[in-house]
């Protein structure tokens, strides 16, 4: 293999070129998430977590489905948190729901796509 081609890879391009990157859209979405976490704390530290889930429920169904769709993790932790159960359970769900949700969003490089390789045919 020739310097050149260990240098800037089989794409011929340099090697930070190559590199995986964090899209603005992924970092973007995991601000989006966290801070919509932050703000569900922040509700439920003021103690109007419980107006918020009443405002849910009463908008029109359609409405409500669409909130439920949009904002899903966030209201099932306010549907969790002012339900009828003890309060450790509601808070170890809000809190595993919050990083759930988050590790899963945390912004992860794009990895290049592999090139596909077409099988010879069988006979």
């Amino acid at each position: 293999m020739s310097r050149q081609s260990q240098e800037t890879g089989p794409t011929g391009r340099s090697g930070e070129a190559n590199a995986a990157r964090v899209t603005a859209g992924s970092v973007i979405w995991f601000l989006f998430m966290a801070g919509l976490w932050v703000v569900f704390f922040v509700y439920l530290r003021s103690g109007r977590l419980e107006d918020v889930a009443q405002t849910i429920k009463d908008l029109p169904l359609p409405v409500e489905l669409l909130v439920w769709i949009l904002f899903f993790p966030w209201v099932l932790g306010t549907a969790v948190w002012t339900s009828g159960w003890s309060e450790t359970v509601r808070m170890v769900l809000v809190i595993l729901f919050a990083v759930a949700w988050t590790v899963v969003s945390i912004p992860r490089p794009r990895t290049p796509k592999a090139a596909k390789v077409s099988e010879p045919p069988r006979s």
